[in-house]
């Protein structure tokens, strides 16, 4: 069993248009592809993404959800992406795993979408939410600024939660979200799961 340490973010997403595993055992470049060795690389950070499901507290469309991106490392959301359709004014949430596959303790940089005046988003609270928390962490700002960071120290399991918020009030738009991590390391080693949202 290799080392890891694990980060689980969950990203609750009510959208708003406003107008309008594969398993792959062990290494990764930074280009994404997918790579089997039997070595461990120093650096390689993992994210994982789930639908926890529809409108508050998930009720419409409940778990359970495959987590997709266990082991898949690229930048492209290539067998790590979940696409859902919402009907406009309903809310979608999200859960994210990030985890340290690498061999060395590493800080994280999350790198989140920005967001559009028809998807806007609302909040991005750490922790495991299926419905809004004003006590939880809101780390909304640097998602959307891709200044929030993570330490894994070797050896200690960590996991996180953040909620995404967006409500759609238009049919017929879609919204891609790219969720990216980058190792601290030396190489910026990148790991990409996306959510994609289409209205109805």
């Amino acid at each position: 069993m290799k080392p890891r340490l694990v980060l689980l973010l969950v990203l609750c997403a009510p959208l708003f248009a406003i107008t309008g595993p594969v398993a792959a055992s062990s290494t990764a470049v930074a280009s994404g592809a997918l790579q089997t060795t039997g070595a461990l690389p120093d650096y390689q950070p993992d994210a994982w993404i789930k639908l926890c499901g529809l409108s508050t507290g998930c009720t419409i469309d409940p778990l359970p959800h495959p987590w997709l991106g266990n082991d898949v490392y690229n930048t492209t959301g290539a067998k790590q992406q979940v696409k859902v359709r919402i009907d406009d004014g309903e809310g979608v949430r999200f859960w994210i795993v990030l985890q340290n596959d690498g061999a060395l303790e590493d800080t994280f940089t999350l790198h989140g979408c920005k967001g559009n005046p028809r998807f806007r988003i609302n909040a991005v609270l750490i922790g495991k939410h299926k419905v809004p928390d004003w006590r939880a962490t809101n780390i909304t700002k640097k998602f959307t600024a891709g200044t929030a960071t993570f330490h894994f120290a070797g050896g200690t399991p960590k996991r996180v939660v953040f909620t995404l918020n967006v409500v759609t009030k238009t049919p017929g738009l879609t919204y891609r979200c790219p969720i990216t991590v980058i190792s601290g390391g030396p190489t910026p080693v990148k790991d990409t799961v996306v959510a994609t949202m289409t209205t109805f």
